[in-house]
């Protein structure tokens, strides 16, 4: 188990209750008033297996730190951080472990938010989500991808890795007879080779690509997500930080030369806590703090966390 994060930062006792920052809401122990759970997952297992360059494990505790002394202006009550899942050596397992530990934050009435680690966190925030809902078999998921990749890959020879997840999860929804839905946002022709577009294709994978959503495209974007939101139950928000052009965060294992920039992912955020859909999961990943420049890309990850849980949780200014 690595080291417990401490959140601690600014003060400010002269400006009374609405003074508070990240690190008075949060808390560490369970309360009865939290609204929402975080969990870290350390890992960069399934970065390493794709050949990327590793660091996303050290994301979770990178983000917590640019979170501690961020002004919150969201609901009363408290974010329980869960801290990190363990991870070994055995991605699998670990993947297990993380859905475990979502299901068991969603039992306790909670939103959660889960920071990777690579975009093999997927699997597990899915899992822990699938497994929540098994009492209800017709409920339906539907998956809302901001990333420049489909990480549609089959596992090759060496396994699993965060270019599987969503292969992973169409697999796993279909030895239960059940349809993956899957909307991707953001994807890059020159990242994903004819093979990911034609099985994106063959298992009616939506997508836009990151050319498609600009400023002056807001309407297509908002329509393609009511469109696809229209036949889903329940909504779970994967957010890959590498779908930011890389000028606005170069701390991801890929970062992207064209990308979609942070007003238009937030612009999505908010859009989707208009929906009257249940949003109980979400989660952002490979952050890597390797190569950030300056702490600019963890700024970013935190103010998207930050943007996240509210949309969550409460109504949005």
């Amino acid at each position: 188990m690595s080291k417990q994060f401490t959140w601690t930062g600014r003060v400010d006792p002269e400006d009374g209750e609405y003074a508070k920052r990240w690190h008075q809401i949060v808390t560490t122990s369970p309360q009865p008033d939290n609204f929402a759970s975080l969990i870290g997952f350390p890992c960069d297992l399934g970065v390493r297996c794709n050949k990327g360059r590793p660091g996303a494990e050290q994301g979770p505790d990178a983000i917590r730190a640019a979170l501690a002394n961020m002004a919150w202006h969201g609901m009363d009550g408290h974010i329980y951080d869960r801290q990190n899942t363990p991870v070994g050596l055995d991605l699998a397992q670990a993947q297990n472990k993380l859905g475990e530990e979502v299901e068991r934050a969603l039992k306790e009435d909670t939103k959660v938010v889960v920071l990777g680690g690579g975009h093999e966190t997927a699997v597990g925030s899915f899992t822990g989500l699938l497994n929540y809902l098994k009492k209800d078999t017709n409920a339906s998921i539907g998956i809302i991808n901001l990333d420049a990749h489909f990480d549609l890959r089959k596992p090759g020879k060496n396994g699993i890795s965060s270019g599987t997840p969503f292969y992973q999860i169409h697999e796993m929804l279909a030895q239960r007879g059940q349809k993956m839905k899957y909307l991707c946002l953001g994807i890059s022709e020159t990242s994903n080779t004819k093979a990911l577009f034609e099985r994106s294709r063959e298992w009616d994978v939506q997508y836009m690509l990151d050319t498609e959503i600009r400023p002056h495209m807001h309407t297509q974007v908002t329509d393609k997500i009511d469109h696809f939101l229209e036949s889903c139950d329940h909504l779970y928000l994967t957010v890959d930080l590498d779908v930011l052009p890389h000028w606005q965060m170069p701390g991801v294992s890929a970062p992207a030369s064209y990308g979609v920039s942070l007003e238009i992912i937030e612009d999505i955020i908010i859009h989707l806590a208009t929906k009257q859909i249940k949003w109980l999961l979400s989660d952002l990943v490979e952050f890597n703090p390797k190569h950030d420049i300056d702490h600019h890309g963890a700024k970013t990850a935190a103010r998207l966390c930050n943007k996240i849980i509210r949309a969550m949780t409460g109504p949005m200014r």
